[in-house]
């Protein structure tokens, strides 16, 4: 680690501190020979285990064929069969793809197709939320930060339902969602000369601490922006690829975007974004409108198809999975909320877990300093790799690969356990 802070700008994230060398399942392995459990998956990019066989030997088949090129070079035949997989796991009418190098930049390209499409400026954007950390998505980052300014404008912020911690103080979650959705419409009606091109929402917030409205939130809010002739964005990047139990989250909703952005989960690992779209809107672009020379290269696409076409195969299997396997964490999970005086919350759907600490219960005060300690020492010595997030970084985000064990859960809730009675908790 000294050699790597000599010379990696090492400040730029909160991180474990080792140096992992090898991955296989649900563990790595650091230099020193020491495993860990990895409930965090890379930031959810190995949805399905570190290093299955099927994706290392697709990459190792594409490495000897075509290394370089991209979308905006000519395609390649993986490219092709990616695009048709994964638009294969989509509702009809979202039929058209275009593929980035990562999130914040998919992101970027769902905004302009919104603006281009609708011939509007303004955005709506939810309070909390992360959709990346480019300089443009920066300005619709619920939680910016004023140092890198000027940001974009064209962006208005209106609250996401927060149950634990509505954020404007209703009783109840559904009279929180109502609320919010209440505003919602207020901006878009009375917002003077303004026009909402779109809005953008994760149907979880990840990065936010993994909180979401109830269910029917989601209906009345796609209905709202209709009325207005605005277009609904999910950002699907950290729910997509079954994390909560469906394919996509959108399909517990009962709602179906005008754009979802897709990522994580993709290729096993290797960097991919995608948005997807309705054709009429994919053909308001022109070309020139975009541009990556790094979109699509085919061994990234290789990954993709590799890893497409496993989930595809084994689609019902995985999602069961992950539902009785969530279930169960779930439960768990709620089990150490009653022994243990921290957990103010357990929420989450699917394999999409948050555990909220607190200092106590009654004030609900934010036991930052307490979560870091626990994810990034006590369960780290322990061998279990945890990631913290929330408004005010007191989340711990369980989040382990969708083919997790009942007993691997088992282990990672005793860990976490030890870990808290440690600190005091």
């Amino acid at each position: 680690m000294r050699r790597l802070d000599s010379s990696l700008m090492t400040n730029l994230f909160k991180t474990h501190r080792i140096v992992v060398k090898k991955a296989k399942g649900i563990y790595v392995e650091d230099v020193d020979g020491k495993r860990y459990m990895d409930f965090m998956t890379v930031i959810t990019t190995a949805y399905l285990g570190h290093n299955p066989d099927y994706l290392v030997e697709a990459i190792k088949e594409a490495a000897e064929n075509l290394i370089a090129g991209g979308s905006y070079v000519y395609y390649s035949e993986y490219l092709l069969r990616a695009s048709e997989k994964l638009l294969s796991l989509f509702p009809r009418e979202l039929n058209r793809v275009a593929f980035k190098p990562g999130g914040g930049e998919a992101v970027e390209l769902a905004l302009k197709l919104a603006r281009k499409f609708t011939k509007r400026q303004e955005v709506l954007v939810t309070m909390g939320s992360y959709h990346g950390r480019t300089s443009g998505t920066l300005t619709f980052h619920g939680s910016r930060k004023k140092e890198f300014a000027p940001l974009i404008p064209g962006m208005s912020y209106v609250p996401y339902p927060y149950c634990y911690r509505c954020p404007v103080k209703a009783d109840s979650c559904e009279s929180c969602s109502d609320s919010i959705l209440q505003l919602i419409d207020y901006y878009l009606k009375f917002s003077g000369n303004r026009d909402y091109a779109a809005l953008i929402i994760e149907p979880i917030q990840g990065v936010g601490g993994i909180i979401y409205p109830e269910d029917g939130f989601f209906p009345k809010l796609a209905s709202i922006l209709r009325e207005n002739n605005s277009l609904l964005i999910f950002d699907e990047i950290q729910t997509g690829m079954g994390r909560t139990g469906t394919t996509w989250r959108f399909e517990a909703l009962n709602v179906v975007p005008d754009i979802v952005v897709v990522a994580k989960g993709m290729t096993g690992g290797l960097p991919l974004a995608a948005v997807v779209t309705r054709e009429e809107i994919a053909a308001s672009m022109e070309p020139g409108d975009e541009h990556s020379t790094y979109a699509a290269p085919p061994l990234v696409m290789a990954a993709a198809d590799a890893t497409l076409s496993h989930f595809i195969e084994n689609k019902e299997a995985i999602l069961r999975n992950v539902r009785e396997v969530g279930e169960y964490a779930l439960k768990l999970l709620n089990e150490l909320k009653e022994r243990r005086k921290f957990v103010g919350d357990v929420r989450g759907k699917g394999l999409m877990l948050g555990i909220e600490l607190v200092k106590d219960k009654e004030s609900k005060k934010p036991a930052r300093e307490e979560t870091a300690q626990l994810c990034f020492d006590k369960a780290l010595k322990r061998g279990l790799l945890l990631a913290t997030s929330g408004w005010y970084g007191n989340v711990v985000r369980f989040a382990p690969p969708l083919t997790v064990s009942k007993e691997e859960v088992e282990r990672a809730v005793q860990i976490m356990d030890e870990s808290l009675g440690e600190i005091g908790g």
